[in-house]
């Protein structure tokens, strides 16, 4: 399951955000990843009728297929259901992904599918992973993602932050989250990069 925040990048605050992650006690790790991802369904919407999202995405020299389905969504939090495994089509991404935990039979009907692309999105992600001892200890990763969407004839220009638990408890990292957002005036994006580059490629109407 994925938990995260998703918020505008605050441009009247963002050296100070940057200045709090670069000293952040328990930082682990910094890192750079180049990002690019193209985003599918059928023609008749069956990946989105089944609640889901399905994208390639190519991280560094890593391809990845993920399935996504949300199940909760309020302000800037969302939850979903996450499955990814390595792969360099949805073909050999569907094939595996049941083994990853994904649904069984959605997996199994969209193999017999053809596929259009919905939208893409191509951008970079410094991402610092973090571990947050409060009350109770999570970690976290915490990523600036500047890029384009959109499709390949219309790509429009993005800025986002987002903070994914990656483990521990999820009290803990709610009420973190929630102090990022007031110290640094943080504005909930409510809308997922999906629905963005779906929007400006006029793909799903």
């Amino acid at each position: 399951m994925e938990r995260e925040f998703k918020w505008l990048i605050p441009q009247e605050t963002l050296a100070a955000l940057a200045d709090f992650l670069r000293h952040a006690e328990k930082r682990i790790s910094h890192d750079t990843l180049q990002m690019a991802a193209i985003y599918y369904d059928t023609a008749d919407h069956l990946v989105y009728q089944n609640g889901a999202a399905l994208r390639i995405r190519t991280e560094n020299d890593r391809s990845v297929c993920c399935m996504k389905r949300t199940v909760m969504k309020q302000g800037a939090q969302a939850l979903r259901e996450e499955y990814e495994v390595e792969a360099d089509t949805l073909t050999e991404g569907l094939q595996k992904l049941p083994d990853a935990g994904a649904p069984r039979p959605l997996c199994e009907m969209l193999r017999q599918q053809d596929f259009l692309e919905l939208g893409r999105t191509k951008f970079i992600r410094n991402c610092y992973h973090l571990e947050i001892c409060t009350d109770a200890t999570f970690s976290a990763e915490f990523a600036i993602d500047v890029g384009a969407l959109g499709s390949a004839s219309n790509m429009q220009p993005f800025e986002e932050l987002e903070l994914e638990l990656k483990s521990g408890n999820p009290d803990a990292f709610i009420v973190y989250a929630e102090m990022l957002a007031r110290r640094f005036a943080l504005i909930p994006q409510k809308k997922s990069k999906l629905a963005r580059a779906i929007e400006a490629a006029g793909t799903l109407q």
